[in-house]
């Protein structure tokens, strides 16, 4: 055990060498890019680190938490991410496992999301859906961590502004670049702000060729989202190079406005209508894929490859029974017709989609798929969507693009299109198109649901 005057000469050198603390204290092993972030937030009032996926941002988060609370006396910090989900069981949850593992007894009281040293000093997680709730933190040392900052509103940063008023405030913003506005876009041309940028090509995996590390992001990884996303890809950019997206104004749905539907998901409430989507493959590579929409939240549900009419038609109707699905619309087109009429002649409520036929607005839109893929961009833009994180579906989604016909109309590219620029087939994407599209058909009453419902499944 340490004596009181050796627990001083550590709390000595540990306030001004972070990386020490991490190492000696909290038995932590940061690599080369942790560390000088570490260092960062030592030296530096205002830092920003934009980092790509599987690298230890989160952990380097929490040890800087851990280290400026337990090396700055009646200090505060204040952590916060866009969703609770990402406050409760990402930040907080590394700060658990750091504190528990330490080499030495930190001691402090440990909350869920707290962890009180004294009344007037202590860590705390904040959600954002309250901006007063940043008021008030007020102390000589506090230091306020956005964790996956690009996600994270203006007004929450606005409110915040009030905690950096003393001179030994900092403030660390750290996550995936996708959004290209907001406080933490402007925070990499801004003078403000100490930046650090983290490629997976700077992973020590990536730069061996084999796993070092067996936390970090792996050669193997990189090749695998290189063949599946493709070079040119927004999630490529995010989540590969750690850059922002190069998104054109071409771009249907842009990769924020798709991780901010993916952060809804754990936290909205199901509701009506109850509707199954279905995009069913046409040959090669393609899937078939299932999607359940229950009022704003959708969930892929099957993806079936190599299957033929009769056996995709039989996991249609599972879903139907499985989910209680008033109507289940699918995409017509191709052996999709087959999937119909199958469907039809058992008695289930099936809708067709023909994405080619012309579009209710036809002054508009070329087509209807132009005008349902239209209405789910205007979804995610009002935030009236919520899908889960399925990084394929992403990718599908933050790919497609669109253009204006001689006419003046809303086009949206074509499968074979996007073939052509190396992309797979969007087959998720399409089946949430046709989830969440608006056909005019009539719901059909419940007590002729209940006899679909009792009809003996296919197959």
């Amino acid at each position: 055990m340490l004596n009181k005057a050796s627990i001083k000469s550590v709390i000595d050198k540990a306030r001004v060498d972070p990386v020490f603390f991490v190492t000696k204290v909290l038995g932590g092993d940061p690599w080369e890019k942790q560390s000088e972030i570490l260092k960062a937030a030592r030296h530096s009032r205002r830092v920003a680190v934009r980092a790509c996926h599987g690298v230890g941002k989160t952990r380097v988060a929490a040890w800087v938490a851990v280290w400026f609370l337990f090396c700055h006396r009646d200090s505060k910090v204040i952590t916060t991410a866009p969703t609770w989900h990402q406050v409760e069981n990402l930040l907080w949850r590394e700060i658990h496992v750091i504190h528990s593992r330490a080499k030495y007894p930190l001691g402090g009281k440990l909350l869920q999301t707290q962890l009180e040293i004294d009344k007037q000093w202590f860590a705390l997680g904040l959600s954002t859906d309250k901006p007063e709730r940043f008021q008030g933190y007020h102390a000589e040392n506090i230091l306020l961590i956005v964790d996956e900052a690009s996600g994270v509103d203006q007004y929450i940063f606005d409110a915040a502004e009030g905690l950096l008023t003393s001179p030994g405030a900092k403030l660390l913003l750290i996550g995936n670049p996708t959004q290209l506005s907001g406080e933490f876009y402007n925070a990499f041309r801004s003078p403000l702000y100490h930046k650090v940028h983290i490629g997976a090509f700077d992973s020590p995996n990536v730069k061996a060729g084999k796993v070092v590390r067996p936390y970090l992001v792996t050669k193997e990884w990189v090749e695998e989202k290189r063949i599946q996303w493709g070079e040119d890809s927004p999630l490529w950019y995010s989540r590969v190079l750690g850059e922002f997206p190069e998104q054109g104004d071409d771009t249907l749905i842009p990769l924020s406005w798709i991780e901010a539907a993916q952060n809804r998901w754990t936290e909205a409430a199901a509701g009506e209508p109850v509707e199954l989507g279905v995009d069913v493959a046409r040959f090669g590579t393609d899937t078939t894929a299932i999607v359940l929409r229950r009022g704003i939240i959708a969930e892929v549900i099957a993806q079936l490859r190599g299957q033929d009419t009769m056996a995709v038609t039989g996991a249609v109707i599972q879903a139907i029974h499985k989910t209680r699905a008033k109507i289940v619309k699918v995409d017509v087109v191709g052996i999709g017709s087959g999937v119909v009429d199958r469907l039809k002649e058992q008695g289930y409520p099936v809708q067709p989609m023909n994405a080619g036929e012309s579009a209710f607005d036809n002054e508009r839109f070329v087509n209807r798929r132009a005008e349902w893929f239209w209405s789910l961009r205007e979804r995610f833009q009002a935030g009236d969507i919520a899908i889960p994180p399925d990084e394929e579906l992403a990718a599908q989604l933050s790919s497609i693009k669109y253009k204006f016909d001689s006419r003046g109309r809303i086009q949206i590219e074509g499968k074979d299109e996007m073939r052509k620029r190396g992309l797979p087939s969007p087959d998720k994407a399409d089946a949430l198109m046709f989830a969440f599209a608006r056909t005019g058909a009539e719901v059909l009453p419940e007590e002729k649901i209940r006899l679909f419902r009792g009809a003996k499944i296919y197959g």
